[in-house]
């Protein structure tokens, strides 16, 4: 019998109109609604905007190839079973990652100076694998999802130890920003005994990257630990693992290193001596896939997502209807402080309401009745705080003080 998981982020998702699957008709494909959809462009606005601080650009690349583009970066050797082909005969398969494209548009300007490096690109690329039915999960495990990539060209290995620093001083930023605190890195290493029909490059190449990885992360003072075998086949990578509320694991961002995939695109850019040198390629997800983000912080919140992204963060509760101009003075207030905020004006029972809006999960109501109308009042309901009875204008100073910090 199958073990069931407290706040599953399937039921969760289906209860708070967010997203949902049909078995048998969209199975591995999730279907975002009104509300879900506002959450997941929250998330990939805000990851943007980082991108566009750190000086990424943006790109958009196909989400079909060729044979000879995947046979090129070494997908069709080492993760032909993940590929969706579409076309057999004509060898068209579905874009299983965005970093060949990638390399193309590197490739595309000639002539590249190293006083332009480092380049970066980034894209909120769809990509689609070919899950077997029985490994699908819910946002976990889909067959298309939207992955935050970027990708890095550095023109030596002191601009490596820089940008990879830098993108785990982020990868913090974002995590204090979604709360989460518990995490470690993993260290994912080639297999001890390097199988040469495993990974791409050579072994001293390896040796050299896996270096980099040790001295950047002891600097860092991340705890960590080291995984043989876990290693991407063109290079080793850095794994954050977070811990959730119930005690589980789960990877998120990750960096990897790759000597390799620029050579075999045959990537060249001109150094100070006026020679061609093949630059030093860094992945990089903030995230990883955003659907499977969305799932794991759904379950890690036990549904109760940060309030800095909720489509509605306050819902206003007159208790009659002469208590509507008292409620709509209230509304306008917080709507200028960029509050989103509704007013329930329907005749419905105070207890129906209050129920109504628990059970979606809006985590602040602001009650008015007669009394709070006629001392100047609001009446504070927070989940997890006790009910409390303000002044209005301490009310607002509470209000826009727990926003800020929720």
């Amino acid at each position: 019998m199958e073990k069931k998981i407290p706040y599953d982020h399937k039921i969760i998702g289906k209860k708070l109109k967010l997203f949902f699957f049909y078995k048998n008709l969209n199975t591995g494909l999730p279907i975002w609604l009104p509300y879900g959809t506002y959450i997941y462009n929250k998330i990939k606005n805000f990851i943007k905007k980082i991108n566009i601080i750190n000086k990424y650009n943006e790109v958009v690349t196909p989400n079909i190839g060729n044979y000879s583009l995947y046979k090129l970066s070494g997908h069709l050797d080492k993760y032909i079973k993940n590929i969706f082909k579409i076309e057999y005969k004509k060898k068209i398969f579905l874009n299983p990652m965005n970093c060949p494209y990638h390399c193309l548009i590197y490739k595309f300007y000639n002539n590249i100076s190293y006083k332009e490096f480092p380049i970066k690109y980034y894209e909120f690329g769809t990509v689609f694998r070919n899950e077997k039915s029985g490994e699908l999960n819910g946002l976990f495990r889909t067959k298309v999802f939207t992955q935050d990539d970027g990708h890095i060209y550095c023109k030596n290995i002191k601009e490596v130890v820089k940008e990879i620093d830098n993108i785990i001083n982020i990868i913090l930023i974002i995590y204090k920003k979604f709360q989460l605190k518990n995490y470690y890195i993993r260290l994912s290493l080639r297999d001890k005994n390097y199988i040469n029909n495993e990974y791409i490059g050579e072994k001293k190449t390896w040796i050299k990257s896996e270096k980099i990885l040790i001295k950047i992360i002891k600097k860092k003072k991340i705890n960590y630990i080291i995984s043989y075998g876990e290693a991407a086949f063109y290079g080793p990578k850095i794994d954050f693992i977070i811990k959730d509320s119930l005690n589980r694991n789960w990877q998120l961002s990750t960096i990897q290193i790759d000597y390799n995939t620029p050579k075999r695109f045959n990537l060249m850019y001109i150094n100070k001596h006026n020679r061609c040198i093949c630059p030093i390629m860094i992945h990089r997800a903030f995230l990883g896939s955003i659907e499977r983000f969305i799932g794991i912080l759904i379950e890690h919140k036990k549904g109760y997502l940060p309030l800095w992204l909720l489509k509605i963060q306050i819902v206003i509760i007159p208790i009659y209807i002469n208590h509507y101009k008292y409620c709509k003075f209230i509304f306008n207030y917080l709507i200028k402080k960029k509050v989103r905020c509704i007013i329930d004006n329907s005749y419905k029972n105070l207890n129906i309401k209050i129920k109504k809006f628990e059970k979606i999960h809006i985590p602040i109501m602001l009650i008015v009745g007669e009394k709070e109308k006629v001392e100047n009042k609001i009446f504070l309901r927070i989940k997890n705080k006790k009910n409390k009875s303000l002044r209005i204008k301490d009310a607002f100073n509470y209000i826009l003080e727990y926003i800020s910090n929720n």
